[in-house]
């Protein structure tokens, strides 16, 4: 039995509205995707026994852990200026370099910054943090 021009016409009209709702599902969800991102980094490093370093005290390099893993957060509670702290992906305070810098804050009078930062840093070879005058600062990492 052929198809009545009804009936296509219907399937037509159903199979757009189909594409109509898909199309708004995907902008929904395109529009939570920051926020799931965010969650899911917040389960990634709860799920990961983290370590809190030692906070850095200002003007100093520290050689925190040598090996591999991932910083999760980094923590700048005094801050001064337009001062930053860095973290190098080294195994000693003088191999650090341009070359390795995996992390760099932005400076405190920016109007983006902010005291707390969730990160998401592989390290190879090992953890060395940075600062300057006035600023310290520790991180939360998880070694391999």
């Amino acid at each position: 039995m052929a198809a009545s021009l009804d009936d296509i016409l219907t399937t037509q009209r159903n199979g757009v509205i189909a594409i109509n709702n898909l199309g708004q599902k995907l902008a929904l969800i395109e529009a939570d995707l920051p926020c799931v991102c965010t969650n899911l980094a917040i389960i990634a490093a709860a799920s990961f026994p983290a370590t809190t370093s030692a906070t850095v005290a200002a003007s100093t390099t520290t050689l925190i852990t040598a090996g591999t893993g991932r910083v999760f957060s980094v923590s700048i509670p005094v801050h001064a200026g337009s001062a930053q702290v860095y973290i190098y992906d080294s195994a000693t305070t003088g191999g650090i370099s341009a070359t390795n810098l995996i992390y760099a804050s932005l400076p405190s009078n920016a109007a983006s910054f902010t005291p707390y930062q969730n990160v998401n840093l592989a390290y190879t070879s090992g953890i060395v943090l940075k600062t300057d005058a006035g600023m310290n600062f520790c991180v939360a990492y998880t070694a391999n």
